[in-house]
Order: C-alpha cells, then sequence, then structure tokens
C-alpha cells in the first residue's frame, strides 16, 4: 500500500486517487455482494407529463455557439479558469486499453487518456505535453466517479454526507461513463457528444463450463461494478435468468473475485472485458452483440456550458481527422492482437452528432 501511494504522488501530473477504505480485497458478504447504490430505484424513463424527455442524456451543447476572444481562442468563466487554474479529469487507473497506468512507465495510458491529452492541447496550447502540471489526473472508482463533478446536487450530497465531502472535485469524468437519464437526473451532469459505442460481454475461467449468455449462469454469481448501467442490468435480469447478481466499488474487483473463484463470471462493457482479458488472458471472452453496454460521453456539469462546448469541439475535430478512429483501432485492435488474443472488431460505429443548441 505505501509503495503505491508513493507512486501515486510521484511527479506534478500522477492521478490523486479517491479516499477508499483500506482493504486487501473486496470484503465477502453472504451470498455475494452488495451495496445500497447497486439497489436504487430506477428513475423512470426520466419523462415529464408531456412524454418528452426532460433529462435526456443525448441533449449536449453545439461548440459553434463558444464564445472567441480577438484573437479567436475559445473563452468563458469555467475555460478562464482552467486556464489559470489547470485541469482537473476524474479517471480510472484500472481498466486497460481504456485507461490505466502502465507498470513499467508510470505513465497512465489508453483511448480515453488519447481524448484528454487532445482536450488538454487545444485548451492550452502548443507547449502542453504529457506530464505538464496544468494537467491533474484524479483516480476514482467505477461507482463513486460522477460524484467528483462539481454540479448543484453533488454540492446537496456532499452537505447531507460528511463522508461524500473528502471525494475530491473534477471538472470533468472520463471513465467509460454510459449515458443515461438517470445520472443527468441524479448528479445534474450533461454530457459531451458519444466518443465510445459499444455492448455487453461476459468473462468467465476458460476451462470452466462454457457459457454464452446470462441464462447460462442461473444460480451463478456474476460480478459488475456499482452504481453502473451494468449492475442496474443484471438486478433487472435477475428474475427471469435465476442469476445472483455481485456488486463491487471498481470493475477490476471483479477480476479478483473471479480468479479465487468466488464469482462465475463478469458482465460489463466489452472494452473493460478487453482490457481485463488482457490482465489474465487464462479467461474466455464472450460477445454479447445487441445486449447492454450503449454510448459513453465525457460527464461534465451542465452549470458549465462553455466547457461542454468546448470539448464537443475537440470530439468533433477528433473524428474529422480520423485521430478518434486511430486511437480507437490502436487500443482495441492492435494491443489485443499483439497480446495474442481473438479480437472479435473494434467498437461499434459512433452514432452522428445532433446538437440541441
Amino acid at each position: 500500500m505505501t509503495a503505491a501511494l508513493a507512486l501515486l504522488l510521484a511527479g506534478c501530473s500522477a492521478p490523486t486517487g479517491a479516499p477508499q477504505e483500506e482493504r486487501a480485497a473486496p470484503l465477502v458478504l453472504p451470498y455475494g455482494y452488495a451495496d445500497p447504490g447497486s439497489e436504487a430505484t430506477p428513475i423512470e424513463a426520466c419523462e415529464t407529463a408531456e412524454g418528452r424527455l426532460e433529462f435526456d442524456p443525448r441533449r449536449t451543447l453545439n461548440p459553434a455557439a463558444l464564445g472567441r476572444d480577438a484573437a479567436g481562442a475559445p473563452v468563458g468563466p469555467t475555460l478562464d479558469e482552467i486556464r489559470r487554474d489547470g485541469l482537473v479529469v476524474g479517471v480510472s487507473q484500472t481498466t486497460p486499453l481504456l485507461s490505466r497506468r502502465n507498470q513499467v512507465t508510470g505513465e497512465m495510458e489508453g483511448y480515453e487518456l488519447d481524448i484528454i491529452h487532445r482536450i488538454a492541447t487545444e485548451l492550452f496550447g502548443p507547449g502542453f505535453a504529457p506530464g505538464d502540471p496544468r494537467l491533474r489526473l484524479v483516480t476514482m472508482p467505477t461507482g463513486s466517479r460522477l460524484l467528483a463533478l462539481r454540479t448543484g446536487k453533488n454540492d446537496a450530497a456532499r452537505k447531507a454526507d460528511p463522508k461524500l465531502a473528502e471525494v475530491p472535485e473534477v471538472h470533468m469524468v472520463l471513465a467509460d461513463v454510459t449515458l443515461t437519464c438517470g445520472r443527468v437526473y441524479t448528479h445534474d451532469v450533461m454530457y459531451s457528444a458519444p466518443y465510445l459505442t459499444t455492448n455487453a460481454g461476459l468473462l468467465t475461467r476458460t476451462g470452466a463450463e462454457r457459457r454464452s449468455s446470462l441464462a447460462d449462469l442461473s444460480g451463478r454469481k456474476v460480478c459488475a461494478a456499482s452504481a453502473t448501467t451494468s449492475i442496474a442490468d443484471l438486478l433487472a435480469l435477475r428474475p427471469s435468468t435465476g442469476i445472483l447478481p455481485v456488486s463491487v466499488p471498481d470493475s477490476s474487483e471483479c477480476l479478483m473475485l473471479l480468479q479465487r473463484g468466488l464469482v462465475d463470471a463478469i458482465y460489463t462493457d466489452f472494452p473493460i472485458l478487453q482490457g481485463l482479458q488482457l490482465q489474465d488472458p487464462g479467461t474466455t471472452l464472450v460477445d454479447l452483440r445487441g445486449q447492454g453496454g450503449g454510448q459513453a460521453g465525457v460527464a461534465m456539469s451542465k452549470d458549465h456550458p462553455d466547457l461542454i462546448r468546448f470539448v464537443n469541439g475537440v470530439l468533433e475535430r477528433m473524428r474529422a481527422d480520423g485521430s478518434l478512429a486511430a486511437s480507437r483501432d490502436r487500443w482495441f485492435v492492435d494491443e489485443v492482437r499483439a497480446a495474442g488474443l481473438d479480437v472479435p472488431g473494434p467498437p461499434l460505429d459512433l452514432p452522428p452528432v445532433t446538437y440541441a443548441d
């Protein structure tokens, strides 16, 4: 633990971890794992009385309306503050291919890090390079990542629960956050245009009885991180499949449980499972095409419209110049092939973007 903390504190831009309970492994509870968030009542359709989506997660802002100074540089209260004080981004350091710490170099890397570095480069100018202290990465567990955003509802939650006051505040979260109206409702989030579209998958131990669907896992424990769409899927499918949903604070802990034989499968977004399989090639990955998953976007506070417009502009340029597709192929195809694993295909194509205003 001491060595890990020393590594986190080394270097100006090294990620800072959110406070977590000291534990060598996830706590084992009778009949699986649970947490209050995993049993939360879903927001039914997030609709108004008129039947329109009041908390539409695909509603985002047009970068063309972003204010600019006389030199053409984008400006706004949040952007000006970030240029003065630095950009703070919430990330995972335990999801290979998307966002993880390279154990050899100590640097953070992955598809989401490529996007973060492009955002920071366009924000701070050509003098920015990886390791620049103006960019601070904050690592956090999967289940609590959105609580770190500076929003009105999160501020109210912090005041109501003293434990949440210790969660560090960030300007944005890039950690495979699926677009859902429930998250918009609960956290005052507004997403960027999607940067990743995917479906769900299953990861099981190689040599165990072949399982190709959740229905094949009746009576078995299936793991997903708390406060995610994956654990919501498992809870919704529990009556029809007979599975036993298992919830842990971070997706990476599911792999530990699978390796110890405490769960029979991991269910989550396919790119996350590709990364977990890289960590343990003694696993079998099943692609559940058409099931689960969704679109992931950069999560930000709806109170920071200038930042939302700026990030959408960066993503628009990355789509147009091919750098987003190149990064996606590098991590989800080339890295997987280099490890000698099967490549079922890159993540699904991104949908066209329609801006609300």
